[in-house]
Parts: C-alpha cells; structure tokens; sequence
C-alpha cells in the first residue's frame, strides 16, 4: 500500500473512494454518449438507442452496464439489441 494511503484518516480514505452507479438519468447517459439531450431524446423516440430506460418511480433511467455493452456492440438500433440480448438469456 502507498505510503500516502497509509497516512489518510479512514475518513479521507472513503471520501476519495468513489462509487459507480448502476443506473444514471437520460441526461447523464446522454452526455457519457458525447451527445446532446435533444439527439438522444431522438434517438431514443426513433428507437437507434438500443438500450430500454428503467421506470424508477417518476423517473426514467438507464442501466449503465447495458450501456457499455451496448456500445461494445456497436450501437444497434434497439430491434436488433433486444435480439442480441434475448440470445444471452
């Protein structure tokens, strides 16, 4: 371990420490895409976003994981994701 490390407080250690989330807002999916909220709003209307958002009380969000994987797989259109999706179950 660091030396540096060793010396912080538990407490600065875990303020440094930061947590991923699982699901994020169609804002911040939006902008981890590099792309405006209008367009991603449009592509998710249009169906080109590939990935379902979340109902999440009265908000809706997106799986952050699935968003990766989407990506990896080149961006589908959401026809063709749900597909690829349904033949890994």
């Amino acid at each position: 371990m660091p030396e540096d490390i060793e010396k912080m407080s538990q407490n600065e250690q875990e303020n440094n420490f930061q947590i991923e989330p699982l699901l994020v807002s169609l804002d911040e999916a939006a902008r981890l895409l590099g792309i405006g909220k209008t367009t991603f709003y449009q592509l998710c209307s249009s169906g080109r976003i590939g990935p379902m958002a979340i109902k999440f009380g009265r908000r809706s969000l997106f799986r952050l994981d699935e968003l990766r994987e989407w990506v990896a797989a080149d961006c589908p259109p959401r026809v063709k994701w749900q597909a690829i999706k349904d033949n890994y179950k």
